[in-house]
């Protein structure tokens, strides 16, 4: 199975964090391109895996925009045809600090896959985490894909991360 994990950072902790869910694809082929970076085909895969923060620094008042690379990429993103892609999210936030608007970087990237066609595997119980709102869920409550909060609970985050990729590689029935 071909997998390509398509991230935007300014910290460094969205990629690393798509280090980890590509760890656990280890019998796959697997890609990890930063988004400023890819290319048409990049977005065609069996698996296109997305991953944002919400916001960043020096940015944290600024709520509602993406990191800069996924600004700078939105009119290619927003473009792309996702119609028969098959599409994973993950987002980084601070339910704490920024608990009114907790990943809500999921929901603006779902938006765009939805609306362009894609299918979305991979949502989320809220329930194990504490944040106020988030853009980030659906109409049923669920998030759109994987949240980690490496500020408040770095230490659920390899758990979170494997338990995803299992519920990943069901969806896919692989």
């Amino acid at each position: 199975m071909k997998i390509n994990l398509i991230y935007g950072t300014e910290t460094g902790f969205t990629k690393t964090i798509g280090e980890d869910i590509l760890r656990q694809f280890i019998y796959d082929e697997t890609r990890i391109i930063k988004v400023d970076e890819a290319a048409v085909e990049d977005w065609r895969a069996d698996l296109v895996i997305l991953g944002a923060p919400t916001w960043c620094e020096p940015r944290l008042d600024t709520f509602g925009e993406y990191s800069d690379d996924w600004n700078d990429s939105y009119d290619t993103f927003s473009k792309i045809d996702f119609t028969g892609q098959t599409v994973a999210l993950y987002g980084l936030g601070d339910q704490i600090g920024y608990g009114n608007n907790f990943v809500d970087a999921l929901g603006m990237m779902s938006k765009v896959v939805l609306a362009n066609g894609g299918r979305l595997i991979g949502k989320k119980d809220p329930t194990e985490y504490d944040y106020e709102e988030s853009e980030g869920v659906d109409e049923e409550g669920i998030f759109y894909g994987l949240p980690i909060d490496e500020d408040n609970e770095p230490t659920l985050t390899d758990l979170r991360v494997v338990v995803w990729a299992e519920q990943l590689k069901r969806e896919l029935d692989v």
